[in-house]
Order: C-alpha cells, then sequence, then structure tokens
C-alpha cells in the first residue's frame, strides 16, 4: 500500500508537468511503479479461475495464479491526465503462433492510492505482436485524445480487425468492472 500511495504522488506530479503525449511507461513509471499498476489491475484485466466469481477472485489462495498472469503482462502505454491515468496492457492469446490481445483503460486511484474507477475501453482482437502494436497504440492514442473509436469496431472496420469488444452484444460495466452480455 505504501508503494502505491508513493506511486499516486509522483504519478500527480507528472501529469502536472506532462502534455507531451510521451506514452512510454518508462517515460512515466519506475519499473516498481509499473509493478504495482499492473498488480493493482491485473485481477480485473487477466479474467480469472475457473468458475471463480469477481467477488472470489481477490482471496488470496488465487494470489498464484495472478502472479502467473501478471508475468505475461506487457505494460505497453501510459499516461497521466487530468485525474485518470490510461494504460494499454496486453497479454498472450491462444494461438498455435505468437499472438497476443490488448486491453486500453483508464482508472482513479484516490489519496490512499486505493483504485476508486477502473474502466476497460476497448480490447482488441487477438494478432501478432508487430500489427497488434501498431493498430493498438493508434487506438491507445485516440482514446486519450477522447476520439471517438466505433469505426474501429468489428461492424465497421471493413474487415480489418481492430476492436473485439465492445460490440453490438458486449459491453464493459464499471460498476462490476467486466466484460458483460447485452
Amino acid at each position: 500500500m505504501k508503494k502505491l500511495t508513493l506511486l499516486i504522488v509522483v504519478i500527480a506530479l507528472l501529469a502536472a508537468c506532462t502534455k507531451d503525449n510521451n506514452y512510454d511507461p518508462n517515460a512515466h513509471l519506475t519499473p516498481t511503479q509499473k509493478d504495482a499498476i499492473i498488480t493493482t489491475i491485473v485481477r480485473y484485466a487477466a479474467g480469472s479461475p475457473d468458475a471463480v466469481n469477481n467477488i472470489e477472485k481477490f482471496k488470496p489462495e488465487y494470489d498464484s495464479f495472478y502472479m502467473v498472469k501478471q508475468s505475461k503482462i506487457r505494460f505497453e502505454r501510459f499516461f497521466p491526465e487530468d485525474d485518470y491515468f490510461y494504460f494499454l496492457i496486453s497479454q498472450p492469446a491462444p494461438s498455435l503462433y505468437e499472438k497476443r490481445h490488448a486491453t486500453g483503460g483508464r482508472f482513479k486511484l484516490n489519496d490512499k492510492g486505493e483504485l476508486t474507477e477502473y474502466e476497460e475501453i476497448f480490447r482488441t482482437w487477438k494478432m501478432v505482436p508487430d500489427t497488434l502494436q501498431r493498430r493498438s497504440y493508434m487506438l491507445f492514442d485516440k482514446m486519450v485524445k477522447q476520439e471517438d473509436l466505433q469505426q474501429y469496431y468489428t461492424k465497421n472496420s471493413g474487415g480489418v480487425d481492430y476492436i473485439e469488444f465492445p460490440d453490438d452484444r458486449t459491453y464493459y460495466d464499471k460498476q462490476t468492472r467486466s466484460w458483460k452480455a447485452r
């Protein structure tokens, strides 16, 4: 918890000074701070063990499951803006060849370092790493700039894979911090 409180202070200072749209997490955060953020969001972004609900996934008995998930997450992009901290992470996706999917979102922390808001704004289709990097970095930039992403939804993208969720059947519920069917 002390690490996260220190993280808030440092990020708040950076947010006040940084307006050059440098999205490299290393430009904003130390390795310890990056690890603290991933530790905070992994239980939302990485899914749950089989048959474990949204409340049970926070039990200590699942720490080892989430530590494995956390070790596979890449912290791709980060940007502090106003009260929000925007992030882009990627995770391995099931495939015969190396593929990953990316999640772009934002969160807020209170002055104690506790997560008060968390929202996943988009999740990409699984892609080979170089394609994922180009497409997800572009989507991240548009997300930070508050631009509409609907043209990149599957039904609007002209057959090019960008955003898998949200779509007409799936949306992100900020209250439960999970993707849900309509």
